[in-house]
């Protein structure tokens, strides 16, 4: 048998350890991700006050700073020698990853000092734009004039410069560098835009949208993409607000069409409101059975606007009742429209062939408060179980005036579950001591809920004679 040779544990070096070894900043962190830098000023600065205490070193190589496990000897990290008012660097002028270590030192005279070493390096201006948020007021001064020089003399580097400066802004003096870096930078490249957006800071991503519809102009396309699917509601809103104020007269670029589609509902809502506007008000009788009851309200207001009865076209689609049925927005809307006529058209469709039109037709008399409670009693043996869950909602108020036959006989063995289930919730809305006669038999049942809850009743005590409960 072949005997395998055994492998050395691997080392993990973290950002600050490679830089430590003196390893350049390219290598030793993503220099393209905020995340990277804000962490490695939260740990170097973390690890420099463990070590304050130790020695300095004298090895300008880093070979030194290795443990017999090969790991970096933190101990060897430069610090600030109160004696000489100084760091103590290893070599002088200091290499950019132990200039990169003192920027993120726990201690403020540190970090002041290393900022003089950091003109006409721009590995190290994310460094710069992270001490421009710094909490101490002399090292913050200092990275200000820096960074406002830097990008005096060179612009180029500030596209890159964007991701750090708007990540900064969440600490309470980041917003000056973002608003720098931001006037420097022009018009942002693909990649940096998709880098911002990305962060997994929903503050970040906001902000970096609010900002480019100020300081920039983004195209038709960029906005209508990010109003459909970016992943923060706000920022959605906040592009589909931006491509609406673009909506002229006839629409004739038909900027709307693809928000009348959207998966949100306000987004959706926003652009049906804005069909009159466009002069297209008449395409909103489409919307008045959407699934949201705000874009139904906003397809209203823009027929009534058009001098259209949207109430006379929800009646036309509910006294349509053949086939699949009308849809279920149609019975919603005909209630919330206020029609003097529509629980009547809505009563004969509690008996419709379609489960989703029978529970659309009761709930929409739950909302008009025309639901009696033999109805929604009858509705209890429904097969369809949203139908049931809508008259069990509505029968809570009478639960205590059904019969408790009647609401036994919910739970039975043999009744389909989903009317068990909802039976089950009316008697937990019941008084404790019918619930302790029903269930009594029931502690064996093979539905666990009903068991569960039957066991729990058992041993739940009854509260004191006389008592209002």
């Amino acid at each position: 048998m072949r005997h395998l040779i055994p492998l050395s544990p691997t080392v993990l070096l973290l950002p600050h350890d490679r830089l430590l070894l003196g390893k350049p900043l390219s290598t030793a962190l993503d220099t393209a991700d905020p995340e990277a830098w804000a962490g490695l000023d939260r740990r170097t600065a973390a690890a420099t006050a463990r070590r304050e205490g130790a020695r300095p070193t004298t090895d300008p190589a880093g070979e030194g700073r290795r443990d017999r496990r090969g790991r970096a000897d933190r101990s060897a990290a430069p610090r600030w020698d109160e004696e000489a008012h100084d760091v103590t660097w290893s070599r002088f002028p200091p290499s950019e990853p132990e200039t990169a270590l003192v920027l993120c030192h726990h201690r403020w005279q540190a970090r002041e000092a290393a900022l003089a070493f950091t003109p006409g390096r721009t590995a190290l201006l994310p460094l710069v734009v992270v001490r421009c948020a710094d909490s101490r007021r002399e090292v913050r001064e200092r990275a200000r004039r820096l960074l406002a020089a830097a990008l005096l003399e060179d612009a180029a580097p500030a596209p890159g410069l964007v991701p750090v400066a708007l990540r900064m802004t969440l600490r309470p003096h980041g917003a000056w560098a973002a608003e720098r870096v931001l006037a420097a930078a022009g018009p942002l490249p693909a990649a940096v835009t998709a880098r911002v957006d990305a962060s997994p800071h929903r503050a970040v991503r906001l902000l970096a949208a609010r900002l480019r519809l100020a300081h920039g102009s983004p195209g038709t396309g960029e906005l209508t993409e990010s109003a459909l699917t970016a992943r923060d509601r706000a920022v959605r809103h906040l592009c589909t607000g931006a491509l609406l104020t673009r909506v002229t007269a006839g629409d004739p670029g038909r900027l709307l069409d693809p928000l009348l589609g959207a998966p949100s509902a306000v987004t959706r809502s926003s652009a049906v409101t804005a069909l009159h506007r466009a002069g297209r008000g008449r395409e909103a009788g489409a919307h008045l059975t959407d699934p949201s009851a705000v874009v139904r309200s906003a397809a209203r207001l823009v027929l009534r606007l058009e001098g259209e009865d949207p109430g006379a076209r929800y009646r036309e689609l509910c006294a349509d009742g053949a086939g699949a049925g009308p849809p279920p927005g149609a019975l919603f809307g005909l209630a919330e429209s206020g029609a003097p006529d529509a629980a009547a058209l809505l009563r004969p469709l509690t008996a419709h062939p379609e489960g989703r039109v029978r529970a659309a037709a009761l709930a929409s008399l739950r909302m008009l408060d025309a639901a009696s409670p033999d109805e929604l009693m009858s509705a209890m043996q429904d097969p369809h179980p949203p139908v049931v869950r809508t008259a069990r909602k509505a029968l809570v108020p009478y639960v205590l005036l059904v019969p408790e036959e009647w609401l036994s006989s919910l739970v039975a063995p043999g009744r389909p579950r989903h009317v068990r289930r909802s039976g089950l919730r009316l008697l937990c809305a019941h008084s404790l001591a019918l619930r302790k006669r029903v269930l009594a038999a029931l502690e064996d049942d093979d539905d666990p809920e009903v068991a569960h809850e039957a066991q729990r009743a058992r041993y739940e005590p009854l509260p004191p004679t006389g008592s209002s409960s």
